[in-house]
């Protein structure tokens, strides 16, 4: 009986053991010739991670990414055209080494277009490169320009995504955060934050319609005003956690599937 009993355990556990998707031998093969000179396009894609300026060290334990190397760093912007000075952040980041923002890239072209077209890759890399310079802010405050030339925004992210701060003591109309306000977007959990979440995934600007189109099943809202659910921050940090250890980012894939 007992023998029984480990049997049907061990049919159980192969069972539950997700087989990882068979590597296509176009894919094997490029990356015998020509991963190399990807990985240092990837480089210099990371060598744009702008907020990866002052390492002040790693945490394992932060809620939902027990576990993963995530670390913590400093950052400064250039003179702020209001402040009249440089603004300061600190932001957690999981950003991929270059050989494995490669195998992203290659993988989510490969499977996007059943094939590994030069041009594809390079507009894969070059849109990553401007979009986010590959970095993934899992906790932080991310400062961009977009808007008003050297005017630095904050933007407060939590897994991968922008959110916004519910209550408003922990903002400033001038948009210039102090430390204490720096510190807790650190620590910032989903009921501190407003129902609604920005439309983009880090790396790749990953879109909700983009990821339902390529496949994605959890139910995380639209991208209008007012549909975009929270249930995008747990899905966008639940893949990437799971491409950490993987070729493959879906959220890279659903991009490449819906530009490509």
């Amino acid at each position: 009986m007992k023998r029984i009993i480990l049997i049907f355990a061990a049919v159980a556990l192969l069972a539950g053991c997700r087989k990882a998707p068979e590597t296509a031998p176009t894919v094997r093969d490029y990356y015998r010739d020509s991963l190399a000179s990807l990985t240092l396009r990837c480089g210099k894609i990371l060598e744009a991670a702008y907020m990866a300026e002052t390492l002040l060290g790693e945490n394992r334990e932060i809620p939902g990414w027990e576990g993963y190397p995530v670390q913590l760093w400093e950052y400064h912007t250039g003179k702020d055209i209001y402040l009249g000075e440089p603004k300061k952040g600190l932001v957690y980041m999981l950003n991929p080494s270059p050989e494995q923002l490669a195998r992203w890239i290659v993988n989510a072209v490969y499977d996007a277009k059943g094939a590994l077209d030069p041009n594809d890759i390079e507009k894969t890399c070059s849109f990553i490169q401007w979009q986010s310079g590959a970095q993934f802010p899992v906790r932080g405050v991310v400062y961009e320009d977009m808007y008003t030339a050297g005017f630095y925004e904050p933007y407060v992210f939590k897994d991968g995504v922008t959110v916004y701060v519910a209550d408003s003591t922990w903002l400033t109309r001038e948009k210039h955060p102090n430390d204490a306000m720096l510190q807790y977007y650190l620590t910032l959990t989903n009921d501190q934050l407003r129902p609604n979440t920005g439309r983009y995934a880090r790396i790749c600007s990953t879109t909700r319609e983009m990821y339902y189109a390529a496949g994605g099943k959890a139910d995380v809202g639209r991208s209008d005003d007012g549909e975009r659910s929270q249930a995008w921050l747990d899905e966008v940090g639940r893949l990437y956690r799971e491409a950490w250890n993987s070729d493959r980012n879906f959220l890279i894939y659903a991009w490449a599937k819906a530009n490509l």
